[in-house]
């Protein structure tokens, strides 16, 4: 299940007009969130590469250009991360998202 991508399908193409992919790494991704700092979007998602969910993210510019293609993981640690959310504050980037079990 590709949701990154249905994402992109219903949300990006009304600001890029255009549909593309963010990640297509192998596993599932699921629970995309999409910040924009006036310049590029930040879209972030859970992810499950390994054995294990992680939250990922990559930025987008308003041309359609994915800076991050795949994505980067956001938290180092080895244990369950969802339920991500994102907001910017005319500076900086915050992202909260559910830890552990």
């Amino acid at each position: 299940m590709k949701t990154i991508i249905f994402l992109l399908l219903l949300l990006l193409p009304l600001y890029l007009g255009a549909e593309f992919v963010i990640c297509n790494e192998t596993g599932i991704q699921y629970e995309p969130e999409i910040g924009f700092d006036g310049t590029n979007f930040f879209v972030i998602w859970s992810d499950v590469r390994g054995s294990r969910t992680s939250i990922f993210g990559a930025r987008v510019t308003q041309s359609g250009t994915v800076l991050d293609p795949g994505g980067f993981r956001l938290l180092l640690q080895d244990d369950e991360q969802s339920h991500s959310s994102i907001a910017y504050d005319s500076t900086n980037y915050l992202v909260v998202w559910k830890f552990g079990c």
